[in-house]
């Protein structure tokens, strides 16, 4: 039963890495999100959301394109797309946290591969000093929206350059990072000794992960 456990896991680690580390196929256009399509609350799922998938694209393709705005394009209005995903941090997670991001390309090509089902996504860089936990994304992105950054929040997430998908769970001085702004937490209470619990709960995993976190997209 335990090998079994064990299988699904790796399963699960590897397709939710997968599907994420594909975002970015292009600044506009990221084409057609990877088969492997993970649902966390059923992994058995298979390829189920690629409709819908298709028609997320379809949607922001049509914004990008200048075409006329339909109601859920309305939801992209603005500098900022209010409560975008939830986050659980940690494989056990329960407490759900709140994300806003910003309407640029790098957000958006990140948004068109995610769907209403929770993604299990790996992170295998924790740093406590630095106070930031990060993975990297393979994939073009646009560096349109960059910019320097010399102090950040609690919260905060950057995609720098080179791929590297960063969120600050400290407030941290001096860090002079040239990278995208992509979104934060709206709720910062509690959420740096939540990610720290999540690293030491999690420093016997067995394909060495730092922290899991399940990502569910919530902008319709």
């Amino acid at each position: 039963m335990k090998k079994n456990k064990l299988t699904i896991l790796a399963a699960i680690t590897v397709l939710g890495l997968s599907v994420l580390s594909g975002c970015g196929a292009g600044d506009k256009d990221p084409g057609e999100p990877p088969t492997e399509v993970v649902n966390g609350e059923n992994t058995g799922a298979g390829n189920s959301n690629s409709e819908s998938a298709d028609t997320e694209n379809n949607s922001v393709q049509s914004k990008n394109n200048g075409m006329a705005e339909t109601e859920e394009e309305d939801q992209y209005k603005g500098d900022i797309l209010a409560d975008a995903i939830s986050v659980r941090i940690g494989r056990d997670g329960t407490t759900e946290w709140n994300v806003d991001m910003y309407n640029n390309d790098a957000a958006l090509t990140m948004l068109d591969y995610l769907s209403g089902s929770a993604l299990l996504f790996p992170t295998y860089t924790y740093d406590e000093e630095g106070g930031f936990v990060a993975q990297s994304v393979r994939g073009n992105y646009t560096r349109d929206d960059e910019q320097t950054t010399t102090d950040v929040k609690t919260g905060e997430l950057y995609l720098l350059n080179g791929g590297q998908l960063r969120f600050y769970f400290k407030d941290m001085e001096g860090v002079n990072i040239t990278a995208t702004p992509i979104g934060y937490y709206t709720d910062v209470e509690g959420l740096t000794e939540a990610v720290q619990e999540a690293y030491t709960s999690n420093l016997d995993d067995t394909w060495g992960v730092d922290v899991y976190f399940w990502i569910t997209k919530t902008l319709e």
